[in-house]
């Protein structure tokens, strides 16, 4: 299968993140975190006989968050993708865990059930859910899937996810619920 892996949201041209930030509750800015495990998660899937075209927005190049959107949509729509995968990390209050795959096209729902099962046996099982608001899973020409591996605010499972060995494991449980070529 031929993937998109994308990082969700950028680093904007005034030096603002637009995404969520736990660092002040002793978790992880989102972005960052997802943009050094994208590159483990491509590897992983690359193992399993994938081809994957990571997708990271220039940073410091865009003025708003609007512009992401336009960025990716069109790298994708023109890539002949078979699986859109956009990596996130929720973010609430500094209690709230768990992790939880998004999806809109039913086939989108047989990779979230799948991805889903494998993260759930490191995190709190959120489940899947259907989403019809979000523009990577409605903008996209293939199924596309929005991971959210953790929440960013909360310090525990932050602390779980952070050693680089973790994430290898985490990116291997991703591709382990992407089916093999």
């Amino acid at each position: 299968m031929k993937i998109a892996l994308t990082v969700g949201h950028s680093l904007l041209k005034n030096g603002n993140y637009t995404s969520a930030d736990g660092k002040k509750y002793g978790g992880c800015n989102e972005y960052k975190w997802c943009k050094a495990f994208s590159k483990q998660v491509a590897s992983a899937i690359r193992k399993n006989g994938h081809t994957v075209k990571r997708i990271v927005c220039p940073e410091k190049k865009f003025t708003s968050s609007i512009q992401e959107k336009a960025y990716k949509l069109n790298i994708i729509n023109s890539g002949n993708y078979d699986l859109v995968i956009e990596l996130h990390l929720n973010a609430a209050s500094p209690s709230a865990k768990g992790t939880e795959v998004l999806y809109k096209s039913s086939a989108g729902k047989k990779y979230a059930e799948k991805v889903q099962k494998q993260l759930a046996s490191v995190f709190t099982d959120r489940g899947i859910k259907l989403r019809d608001d979000l523009y990577m899973l409605n903008g996209t020409k293939p199924p596309a899937i929005l991971i959210e591996t953790f929440f960013c605010t909360n310090k525990g499972e932050y602390k779980k996810a952070k050693g680089i060995i973790k994430r290898r494991e985490l990116a291997k449980l991703i591709a382990k619920g992407i089916p093999y070529k």
